[in-house]
């Protein structure tokens, strides 16, 4: 029986998780027998929940780590380690433009969420695309019902 980290390696990510019975070991410790997770193709539609909640706990992480922990980091990084608290002079020509060094601080914050939230955007659409929902050839497109006409 190969081990369930050479099935892992085998496994397609996204192709769904499944439970199967089985033990580490072939003596029950304290009577507890130890079942193994596997990252295999779902038998049915019933065991799809599973790799389903698996990919949003994998969503959600990403999303911690994408809109708070890196700016919070970069934050800290600017008035800490960089020292972004004096005036930033920007000299054009005549004229000079004087920033303080805490709005470019903040700004490329707020051009990090903008990225972020485009290409989540972005990939929820490209995700919603990739399985169109078609109608049978045989069957007409149904009249619409519900809201104002």
């Amino acid at each position: 029986m190969p081990s369930d980290l050479r099935r892992l390696a085998l496994a397609q990510f996204g192709v769904g998780v499944t439970m199967r019975a089985g033990v580490w070991w072939p003596v029950p410790i304290h009577g507890w027998r130890l079942a193994r997770v596997s990252l295999l193709r779902p038998k049915n539609e019933s065991q799809r929940w599973v790799s389903l909640s698996l990919v949003t706990m994998g969503i959600w992480i990403a999303m911690i780590i994408v809109l708070a922990v890196v700016p919070s980091w970069w934050l800290y990084f600017a008035d800490g380690t960089l020292k972004w608290t004096d005036n930033f002079t920007l000299p054009l020509g005549i004229r000079k433009v004087v920033l303080s060094k805490q709005v470019i601080r903040d700004l490329i914050v707020v051009g990090w969420y903008t990225v972020a939230l485009v290409a989540a955007g972005r990939l929820i659409g490209i995700w919603n695309k990739r399985n169109p929902r078609v109608l049978p050839d045989d069957e007409g497109k149904r009249e619409a019902t519900g809201g104002y006409r």
